[in-house]
């Protein structure tokens, strides 16, 4: 494994010459910890990214086996991969892009009673689950522990994406906010909505540099959902009122 300075500054040269993140950014990145919940098409993009861009600890969490359907925009599987589990085999395939990275992964399902054990111990949160019910779990833990919250959704040709961070004022909205009629019998995936390619990733890119923007201690808009469009290149931004009458974060 090659740690030296001179490696260090030549592998992220393009992003340190930036000056929103120089050396002191580049490790701030570095020093980071992110947890994935979720290895299908959002979650191995953001993966991805994350790991090109220098982040120091990855922990990957997915139940899943890989199977053929997933190729179409789940990028780094292939066909060799089929039937093995998506987080181990993501493991490996980060590692071999970032070799000094610390990586660990979970073949598990989150629920109430094991998030804090996979959770616990990173700083922000990427949920790129494709259910409800993982996503009100996460957010009430991330609520409750006081974790950065880095959400997305896709369907179609349609992306959502926020970023939380409810506990840290109490003007922030949290996931429940802004769905406050969800329950957890309400899960549709992306084999019953429909999903194009570069859709899925599109919003994992988005949520790896929502990550980065809260680590470089750049924009930062707990308050906002961003819609992207991807037909016609439209990106909306709605600004997204805590609820009074939340259960989780009022």
């Amino acid at each position: 494994m090659r740690n030296s300075e001179e490696y260090f500054l030549e592998k992220y040269s393009r992003q340190i010459i930036i000056n929103k993140v120089g050396i002191e950014g580049q490790k701030k990145i570095y020093n980071s910890s992110i947890c994935i919940v979720g290895c299908g098409g959002l979650g191995t993009s953001a993966a991805q990214y994350l790991s090109m861009s220098g982040i120091g600890k990855l922990v990957l969490i997915d139940h899943d086996s890989i199977i053929l359907s997933n190729l179409n925009r789940q990028t780094l599987f292939t066909e060799k991969d089929i039937g093995a589990s998506k987080c181990k085999v993501l493991s490996e395939k980060i590692k071999n892009i970032n070799e000094s990275i610390t990586i660990n992964y979970h073949q598990k399902k989150i629920n109430e009673s094991n998030v804090d054990l996979y959770l616990g111990n990173c700083q922000i949160i990427l949920d790129c689950t494709d259910n409800f019910e993982s996503r009100l779990i996460i957010n009430k833990f991330c609520h409750h522990k006081k974790k950065i919250l880095v959400s997305a959704a896709l369907q179609n040709f349609d992306i959502q994406a926020f970023i939380f961070s409810s506990w840290s004022n109490k003007k922030n909205p949290c996931y429940k906010c802004i769905f406050p009629s969800l329950t957890t019998d309400e899960n549709l995936s992306c084999d019953e909505m429909g999903i194009i390619a570069t859709v899925a990733g599109l919003g994992g890119i988005i949520q790896a540099n929502l990550a980065l923007n809260y680590i470089l201690q750049l924009n930062s808009n707990f308050k906002e959902l961003i819609l992207l469009d991807s037909i016609n290149l439209e990106v909306k931004k709605i600004k997204i009122e805590k609820n009074k009458h939340c259960k989780i974060c009022s």
